[in-house]
This record gives structure tokens, C-alpha cells and sequence, in this order.
């Protein structure tokens, strides 16, 4: 009878160690589920503020393109209400007029030779068919001790030109700086040619009424009406005459400088050093002012963010101080049971 009781304890005892193993698993299956939900709950707050992004700039980019459609529809209807548009001009399939371009070039330029070089380009602009529209110098005086000249041009050239022109004038010195820029007047072109299209029409109608009228009150009215109209024809005439002034003949901008300097002038280095000072000084600080203001927004950016991430971390901690908490105890029970083991087998 004694043998048995022992035996029975050790049965018992092996079947609660085959119970322990036998819930190892089931522990892991729920550790394991936990960390998959916490994992699909992060995802899904992470595709929900991405998701909250996308829509918001695509509405934004939406209401743009709605506002700028409502905008051209309104300054068209403005338009067409404003000015009245013969049946010559009145379709919308018009060719683009590539024609009606005003063009421009500024020209900054050193030379060893000014009084030669200035001769030159006012003789090369009459050669192209041009001429100079205006022009200055400036000599420099002995009792400065500076024997350097400067002085500008303003040249006009043909518009086919214009490109030979501008290389060649660059050719006769080192160029300090060349731009070109070009202003498209087809659109101004037009609107006014239409706005004289029907003055003279308005002008004709004046005429003929001019003609029938009877009395002298009318008369006066008709003429008085007939003298704006006749003044706005001028002024709207004038004004594309110039327009085609300005298209057939480019402006130039030549700007010279003698780099010769005489021998008993000085040229220091130190002579604008504190200006350069201090523009090097106001540089660097409004790069550090940017640099402050991109770290500040880049992190209110990053805020959303480093929630989602503090948020994950505290749960990981939780669930790890948990199962520590767990391995403690099966490890402080373990041990009593090997002891009892130890002692049945003893007896």
C-alpha cells in the first residue's frame, strides 16, 4: 500500500508536468496573437492618416482646378460683354500669330578699346538696316587718375536681325552679362484691332445719319459723337503703329566699359571689406534663421508620427514586463517540484 501512494503521487505529479508542457503552446498561440493584433491595429491607423492626406491634397488640387475654371469662364464672359468682336474675329479656331513678338536684348560689355568699340556698333546698326535711338558717354578725367571710359547705346536692328546682332556686338569685347527677352502682343494685337474694326463701323453709321439729319439740334449731337468716335480711332491707329514699329525693329541695350586703367591708380582690396562683412554676416544668419524654421516644421510634420511610434513601444514594453513576470513565476514553481521528486524517490 505504501509503494502505490508513491506511485500515484509520481503519476500525478508527471501528468501535471505533461499539462504544464501540454499549455506551453497555447501560451505562445495567445502571445502570438497579441502581437498580430497590436501589428494590424498600427497598420491600420497608419493607412488612416495616409489615407486622410491623400484625400486632403487631392480635394485641395480639386478645388484649384475647379477655381481656375470658374475664374476663365468668368474673365471670357467679361470679355465677350466688354468688347464686341466682329464675325471676322469671332472664332475660336484662330491660328496662334507667332508674328506679333516684340523682342529685346541687353548687352553688358568690356572692352580695351571704348571709343572704337562705340564706333563700331552705332556703324554696324546703320549696316543692318537699322539705327541708333539713343546713346551717352563718359570720360573719365585726368585729376581723378582714372582714365577709364564708359558709356551706353540704344540700337535698333531688324527682327531677323536680332540674333546676328546680339552675337556680334558680344564679339567685340568680354560681355559681362547678355539677356534676351521677347513680350507676345498677339492677343492686345487683336483685341484692338477688333476695338477699330468697329469704331469705323460706328464711324460709317454716324455718316449716314449725319446725312438724314434734319434739324440742327441732331446734327450737333451726331458730330459731337462722331468726334469721339473719330478720337478713339486715332489713338487705337497710333497704338498699332507702334506695335508694328516695335516688331519690325528690336531693341538693343549695349552698356560699355574700358577695362585700361592708368598706372598711377590704386585699387585696394580692403577698400569695401566691411560691406562685405556684413552682407556675409546677414547671409549667414538668414541661413540659420531657415534652417530653425525647416527643423520647427519638421517636426509638428513628424508629430502624428512619433505617437503612432510612442504608442507601439509602450505596448511592447507592457507585453514584454508581462511575459517576464510569467517566466518568474513557472521559474520559482519549477524548482519546488524537482524537490518533491527528489524526496518520493528517497522514500
Amino acid at each position: 500500500m505504501d509503494q502505490e501512494k508513491p506511485n500515484q503521487n509520481m503519476g500525478s505529479k508527471k501528468n501535471t508536468s505533461a499539462d504544464f508542457r501540454q499549455g506551453k503552446p497555447v501560451f505562445f498561440k495567445a502571445r502570438t496573437g497579441w502581437l498580430g493584433g497590436i501589428a494590424i491595429i498600427l497598420c491600420c491607423l497608419i493607412m488612416i492618416v495616409a489615407g486622410g492626406c491623400f484625400s486632403g491634397s487631392t480635394q485641395e488640387n480639386s478645388k484649384t482646378a475647379t477655381d481656375e475654371l470658374m475664374v476663365s469662364d468668368q474673365a471670357g464672359g467679361e470679355t465677350a460683354n466688354a468688347v464686341p468682336v466682329p464675325e471676322a474675329t469671332a472664332n475660336a479656331c484662330t491660328p496662334f500669330d507667332t508674328s506679333k513678338i516684340i523682342y529685346s536684348g541687353n548687352i553688358s560689355l568690356n572692352t580695351e578699346d571704348y571709343q572704337n568699340t562705340f564706333e563700331k556698333i552705332s556703324s554696324y546698326a546703320v549696316e543692318l538696316g537699322g539705327f541708333v535711338q539713343d546713346s551717352g558717354s563718359n570720360y573719365a578725367s585726368e585729376q581723378a587718375g582714372v582714365q577709364a571710359n564708359s558709356g551706353y547705346l540704344t540700337i535698333r536692328v531688324p527682327s531677323d536681325k536680332f540674333s546676328e546682332a546680339m552675337t556680334q556686338i558680344q564679339s567685340w569685347g568680354s560681355p559681362n552679362s547678355a539677356n534676351v527677352s521677347s513680350t507676345n502682343i498677339s492677343q492686345q494685337y487683336q483685341d484692338v484691332q477688333a476695338q477699330l474694326n468697329n469704331l469705323k463701323i460706328e464711324e460709317g453709321r454716324l455718316l449716314d445719319y449725319l446725312k438724314q439729319a434734319t434739324n440742327i439740334t441732331d446734327m450737333l449731337a451726331i458730330e459731337s459723337e462722331l468726334n469721339r468716335v473719330r478720337t478713339e480711332i486715332d489713338s487705337l491707329t497710333s497704338t498699332i503703329k507702334n506695335w508694328d514699329t516695335e516688331m519690325a525693329y528690336s531693341t538693343i541695350y549695349v552698356s560699355l566699359y574700358e577695362k585700361r586703367l592708368s598706372s598711377t591708380a590704386v585699387n585696394s582690396p580692403f577698400s569695401e571689406i566691411f560691406t562685405k562683412i556684413g552682407e556675409g554676416f546677414v547671409t549667414s544668419l538668414n541661413l540659420l534663421l531657415y534652417i530653425i524654421s525647416f527643423l520647427i516644421v519638421l517636426i509638428f510634420r513628424l508629430i502624428p508620427f512619433a505617437a503612432l511610434a510612442g504608442l507601439g513601444f509602450f505596448i511592447f514594453i507592457k507585453i514584454r514586463k508581462k511575459n517576464k513576470d510569467k517566466k518568474n513565476k513557472s521559474g520559482k514553481s519549477k524548482p519546488d517540484k524537482t524537490e518533491d521528486e527528489k524526496t518520493e524517490n528517497k522514500i
